[in-house]
């Protein structure tokens, strides 16, 4: 989940569909100070992957990188609206360089898909720009359900 996103939600479901179709297990193991960073009582629900937009994006505008590093897959990987790819690495090193910590979180409307242990969630950012207009941003996180919790390993911003 980026700071501002915004790729077509076709070419976006498509990277995340193709990205869980090829998924066939875990990835290398996380830090062992997940268990503090994560989000509490995580359940196999809908809510909990609100809850989990949410705090994501509260993580990347507060600088919380040791959250997202738990978050996130080792392989992670987002598509933005050039098609460019990012590492999970590319969006650590940029949440590291936040220097306002303060800053307000907008509520997030997200729309959740469970199948199984995956999940997919669009979620809608509604904010205004610096000159009070109205804008809206899309984006689409898939996860995956293992040892408790919920993992991202893809994504797109639309």
């Amino acid at each position: 989940m980026a700071f501002v996103r915004s790729v077509g939600i076709g070419a976006a479901l498509l990277v995340a569909m193709g990205a869980l179709a090829v998924r066939t297990g875990a990835s290398a193991a996380q830090p062992a100070s997940c268990s503090a960073a994560s989000l509490p009582d995580q359940q196999h629900d809908e809510d909990t992957i609100r809850r989990l937009e949410q705090a994501w994006l509260s993580a990347e505008l507060h600088g919380d990188a040791p959250f997202l590093d738990c978050l996130l897959e080792p392989d992670y990987r987002v598509s933005d609206r050039s098609a460019k790819l990012r590492s999970k690495q590319d969006l650590l090193d940029r949440v590291r360089q936040v220097v306002d910590r303060t800053r307000e979180v907008p509520k997030l409307e997200t729309l959740v898909t469970l199948s199984g242990d995956a999940a997919f969630a669009h979620s809608i950012l509604r904010s205004t720009d610096k000159a009070g207009n109205a804008k809206e941003v899309h984006f689409v996180d898939a996860y995956t359900f293992r040892d408790g919790r919920w993992h991202a390993f893809s994504g797109a911003d639309l």
